[in-house]
């Protein structure tokens, strides 16, 4: 039995040690400001980038977080590829491969129909515009600028978002939360414009 629990124990410290080494390796670029590229450096100013729990950071919700670990991962492997192959792909693990990544909100009850046939209606849409969101900055983060058809998608994905921000709030009383949404979107999107 005291072998048992040596052994496990060792393995267990093996498991721990392997899963630290994995999350200390240099393989990916630690997104903090000092490791943006300069351009990154002027324009991502504000501490919310670089917070991994601040939901409403391109960076900080699960699917953006995601996105630019798989970007960083794609772009080593297809560095000359289209963007495009790789937004598709994404769009194809969420299921929603035939998506208008350039569709905006204006018309909002075109959109709210195309919502209404998703399986989780406005969640399955917001993560395919935090998706985009997370990519355009991934790739000011990484490499100094935003490919202009995904600044034009990530613009795309900041229309649609202001159509639900109703979501995140009573729809007669502005809460806290949506005007924090509201202002953190104002705020992405003029540093998106700024690239």
């Amino acid at each position: 039995m005291e072998k048992t629990v040596k052994i496990l124990s060792f393995v267990f410290c093996f498991i721990i040690f392997g899963i630290y080494k994995g999350q200390a390796s240099p393989k990916y670029l630690e997104i903090e400001w000092k490791n943006g590229t300069e351009a990154a450096k002027k324009i991502m100013t504000s501490e919310f980038y670089y917070d991994p729990l601040d939901a409403w950071s391109p960076f900080g919700n699960d699917i953006g977080s995601d996105t630019y670990y798989l970007y960083c991962d794609w772009k080593k492997e297809h560095p000359k590829k289209d963007i495009k192959k790789f937004i598709d792909s994404q769009l194809s693990d969420l299921g929603y491969l035939g998506f208008d990544i350039s569709m905006d909100g204006k018309d909002s009850e075109r959109l709210t129909r195309i919502v209404r046939t998703m399986r989780n209606e406005y969640i399955d849409l917001n993560m395919i515009d935090n998706m985009i969101i997370s990519l355009a900055f991934s790739q000011l983060f990484l490499e100094g600028m935003i490919d202009p058809e995904v600044k034009l998608w990530a613009e795309a994905a900041f229309s649609r978002e202001t159509v639900y921000l109703d979501f995140w709030g009573d729809e007669k009383e502005e809460t806290k939360e949506r005007k924090e949404r509201e202002d953190r979107m104002n705020q992405l999107l003029g540093d998106l414009r700024k690239a």
